[in-house]
């Protein structure tokens, strides 16, 4: 009970403490990372210094990284500005991160628990000293998510907000497009009455088209985004083959929404068996390539917020962020069935954030409440 009161009154400084020594084992540890994925952004960055564009149009939908790379090259600023950027940047998301629980959980000590869980998320927190586009990423889509939870009503200002920063999300990473379709899902639940149904309705729709015309756009971006590779090798982890070769059925333009419908209604008995195999390899996270220890820490560490999150939306059920959580989790498992899953879990890793605050849900004493702070004061 002491250690409780004492950690309730000094919470702000628990939690920096926390985040300065996680950032700074990891960073000590792994130092500035500038190899493995990190090297094609440096050098699309040098390629758009040299020649005013990219090798490829999918680079766009990784720009952000690209342009601050190329940014710190430019003015000749070091790499080491790139890193205290992005831990700033996940400083500000552990904060918004904070904020969000504050208003999500009737108790302050369950705030409290789910960001120090969000800061010891070493498989999460461990790219920030990485040129990787996931830092940045990761960070954004807390931010974003903060800011767009504690909204009390929609504004022609704060609609504005969103769909910039849902463009800056998708220009970070192709996934972030998902964050449109999960905003445009909650936005009409949490405020469709009868007063604006018949608006809402159709600002729903229309935002479901968008996201259908975008996402058939990003498919054909080309170069290494071959969405149906995964198919025709098998890939359960991107770049892993399983078969040499597969003679499996494909529209003429397999990249776009029209060539993956075909695909899954033309090839269904593989579609299937490789849904549940990306299935155990997104949710269940172990890999053959990791240590014993890796693979029991990830069991240990995450496998519990799977089980609670049950109980935990059945506690918050009435409260509407739980359709934005759900919505997120849904996207990213089923873009995972629809392409591979990556070697390290960074997909999941993305909405690990969101299974904390559901995880904790199951310890709430009672049912949501509408008389909870929905204020956006940060």
């Amino acid at each position: 009970m002491h250690f409780t009161t004492t950690l309730l009154k000094n919470k702000i400084i628990f939690l920096l403490l926390s985040w300065t020594l996680v950032q700074g084992f990891l960073l000590w540890h792994n130092g500035m990372v500038t190899g493995f994925e990190a090297s094609k952004y440096i050098d699309e960055a040098n390629y758009y210094l040299r020649y005013g564009n990219f090798t490829s149009a999918n680079y766009h939908l990784y720009s952000t990284q690209i342009f601050l790379i190329a940014l710190a090259i430019k003015f000749r600023l070091g790499f080491t500005v790139i890193v205290v950027l992005q831990l700033l940047l996940n400083l500000l998301a552990t904060y918004m991160f904070y904020k969000l629980t504050v208003s999500f959980f009737a108790k302050p000590f369950f705030a409290i628990a789910a960001t120090f869980f969000f800061i010891v998320n070493i498989p999460y927190q461990v790219y920030n000293s990485f040129l990787f586009t996931e830092s940045v990423f990761y960070s954004l889509t807390i931010i974003y998510s903060s800011y767009l939870l504690r909204l009390k009503g929609i504004t022609i200002k704060n609609v504005l907000a969103l769909l910039l920063f849902i463009a800056l999300l998708s220009i970070t990473r192709p996934t972030g497009i998902l964050f449109f379709a999960a905003t445009a899902v909650y936005l009409f639940c949490k405020f469709l009455n009868k007063k604006n149904a018949a608006y809402l309705i159709l600002l729903f729709l229309s935002s479901i088209v968008m996201f259908l015309i975008i996402i058939n756009i990003m498919l054909q971006a080309g170069g290494s985004l071959d969405f149906m590779l995964p198919f025709k090798k098998e890939n359960i982890i991107c770049g892993v083959n399983t078969v040499s070769h597969s003679s499996i059925k494909t529209f003429e333009t397999g990249n776009s929404l029209q060539g993956i419908i075909y695909y899954v209604f033309k090839n269904g008995h593989q579609f299937i068996n490789l849904c549940w195999l990306k299935t155990a390899a997104f949710f269940g996270m172990l890999r053959n390539y990791y240590s014993l220890f890796h693979n029991i820490f990830l069991v240990i560490f995450f496998y519990p917020f799977y089980i609670l999150s049950f109980p935990g939306i059945g506690k918050k059920i009435k409260d509407k962020r739980i359709i934005y959580f759900i919505s997120i989790i849904f996207l990213f498992w089923i873009t995972t069935l629809l392409t591979c899953d990556d070697w390290h879990n960074r997909f999941i890793l993305t909405i690990t954030p969101f299974l904390f605050l559901l995880g904790f849900a199951a310890f709430s004493n009672k049912l949501y409440s509408e008389k909870e702070n929905t204020n956006v004061d940060a």
